[in-house]
């Protein structure tokens, strides 16, 4: 609901700007639609309106719509990359590696299977030739119901070759996955203890209220079907 309030205020106000003023300013409808629509996404419409495709790209006419929302959080992304002192990944358990969104060159040695939470970025086509790809896309701070996502991560957990998730930073969306991923593969015995495996290697990790729901709800359905 935050998310939703944040950017429902800056289209409105850009909006606003753009028809008091008139003239060139009348290109701020441009960012004001932009916002728009992730206001429309965090308010229940969900990462659809990204148009992030199974293979990692945006579609156009999201990136079109989206241009200005998007340049902002890439800009941010990178400024964060460059200023963030934190490793780009870390191993929870053999197998498993959790870290931010990478950069073609930057995948853990061997990587057999990339897990993308985003749905704001595209995945480099580097990291998306170099190993089998899987585009789960999420909200920021955001989750996806639990039907939609337990059969994904039953399945990941199953594949041979060490597992790389990662969303933009590697905090959230990641910590929430792949703690639920440990309690498929069975290396821990609920969401509790899947997410202290997680901070361990990675304290920068932070749950949402409702990703902590989620993952609650993950775990349980997960280990009812194993």
């Amino acid at each position: 609901m935050k998310y939703t309030w944040v950017f429902t205020t800056f289209a409105a106000l850009l909006g606003f700007l753009a028809t008091r003023l008139g003239g060139p300013w009348l290109l701020l409808l441009w960012p004001a639609v932009s916002f728009g629509l992730v206001a429309l996404a965090y308010a229940g419409a969900g990462p659809r309106l990204f148009g992030k495709q199974p293979d990692g790209r945006l579609r156009p006419w999201a990136l079109a719509a989206l241009l200005p929302y998007l340049l902002l959080t890439w800009a941010t992304w990178h400024l964060a990359r460059r200023l963030s002192r934190e490793p780009t990944h870390a191993q929870v358990v053999p197998g498993l590696f959790v870290g931010r969104r990478l950069l073609p060159g930057e995948l853990p040695p061997g990587t057999h299977t990339v897990l993308d939470l985003t749905s704001e970025f595209p995945e480099p086509e580097g990291i998306r030739r170099a190993c089998h790809y899987v585009s789960l896309p999420i909200l920021d701070a955001s989750t996806l119901p639990v039907g939609h996502v337990a059969p994904v991560l039953r399945e990941l957990a199953t594949l041979p070759g060490p597992l790389y998730v990662h969303c933009a930073q590697g905090h959230g969306r990641t910590g929430m996955i792949a703690a639920a991923l440990l309690v498929a593969r069975g290396d821990a015995k609920d969401a509790a203890d899947a997410l202290a495996h997680v901070r361990r290697v990675r304290p920068g990790v932070r749950l949402s209220p409702a990703q902590w729901r989620a993952l609650e709800e993950l775990a349980s359905a997960l280990r009812a079907g194993a």
